[in-house]
């Protein structure tokens, strides 16, 4: 254990001062007004050494409610001589706030902008509260069009940040994040909840627009490929192999719309399984005569705000390669 007053830098001090440590720093403090911050500048150390030399030689300290140029004003309070301002009691600030920038009663009344957003907020999309009690909810995505007409449709000001991926092998994305008490307590209403992939439900969609929905949940977490294959009994002929496949984190969400497609659309699923190396995500496929079904069951006469150009040309060039031109 070391001597205090053995060290380089408090020899170097007093030699400099020409005073003991300990009245020095008595004087600057009480004598001069200085605070233990301007001390510690003057001395060139830092701010906690000189606390700890107060403590070390036994040094009273003067209070920090004596008046200094930071509490002059809360003096002025204190005697009268000002009031304060009286404390806001009207609606929520947050809300009155969003509304200017987000149209907060958007979840409220079933629309086909409504269900595409909603399906595609039960794919990528995300509720939580913050630890100062704020209610957010969140869209995420690696194609910034989506989020942009999201945006638009949510009458939104708010701006749309980007992920920046570091790893070469993760592309960058982006979230559009947005503070409403009142969509937060309206999703809720819908069914769903933070941490919704372990506990999603498919919500009570009216029919004339589940299509929308399943539009907007494709457009988050579906995916359409096709490829070439050649039968070993006919190696010379090319044969299409063409799927689309649905993917959830909830097995019961999925096969709840599996059912609502089947009721609905009479499109029949040709597979169910769970994803490779995987007991938590789940996927249902379908082939070539029931895509075909989706194809106009999704996309006939939709405004082209309301779809993801890149799955939607997707589609269209599967259809224009097996000769059903749309």
């Amino acid at each position: 254990m070391y001597i205090l007053e053995s060290t380089n830098r408090f020899r170097r001090i007093e030699r400099r001062f020409n005073v003991p440590m300990q009245d020095l720093i008595y004087q600057m403090h009480w004598l001069e007004d200085m605070k233990h911050r301007d001390i510690a500048l003057n001395l060139h150390v830092p701010r906690a050494t000189i606390t700890r030399w107060f403590r070390h030689f036994k040094l009273p300290t003067q209070s920090c409610r004596r008046f200094t140029d930071k509490n002059l004003t809360s003096w002025l309070y204190k005697t009268g001589q000002l009031k304060k301002k009286v404390r806001y009691a009207g609606p929520d600030r947050r809300i009155q706030v969003a509304k200017s920038r987000v149209n907060v009663d958007f979840f409220k009344k079933w629309s086909a902008g409504m269900a595409y957003v909603l399906g595609y907020f039960a794919a990528d999309g995300s509720m939580y509260i913050n630890p100062n009690g704020s209610k957010y909810i969140a869209f995420y995505s690696n194609d910034l069009e989506i989020l942009k007409k999201i945006k638009f449709s949510l009458n939104s000001g708010h701006k749309i940040a980007l992920r920046k991926r570091y790893n070469k092998n993760w592309k960058d994305s982006f979230i559009l994040q947005i503070g409403s008490a009142e969509m937060y307590k309206d999703l809720i209403k819908l069914g769903f909840s933070p941490k919704k992939e372990l506990r999603l439900k498919l919500p009570k969609v009216p029919r004339r627009y589940l299509r929308h929905f399943i539009r907007g949940y494709f457009d988050g977490d579906g995916n359409i490929s096709y490829n070439y294959y050649r039968k070993s009994t006919n190696p010379n002929a090319k044969f299409m192999h063409q799927q689309i496949i649905f993917a959830a984190a909830n097995k019961n969400f999925v096969k709840a719309l599996e059912n609502r497609l089947s009721e609905v659309a009479k499109i029949s699923y040709s597979c169910f399984k769970s994803a490779k190396d995987s007991n938590s995500h789940y996927l249902i496929y379908y082939r070539q005569k029931e895509i075909l079904k989706l194809i106009k069951f999704m996309y006939s006469n939709v405004n082209s705000l309301l779809y993801l150009n890149r799955k939607y040309d997707k589609f269209m060039s599967w259809k224009r390669l097996i000769g059903d031109v749309a």
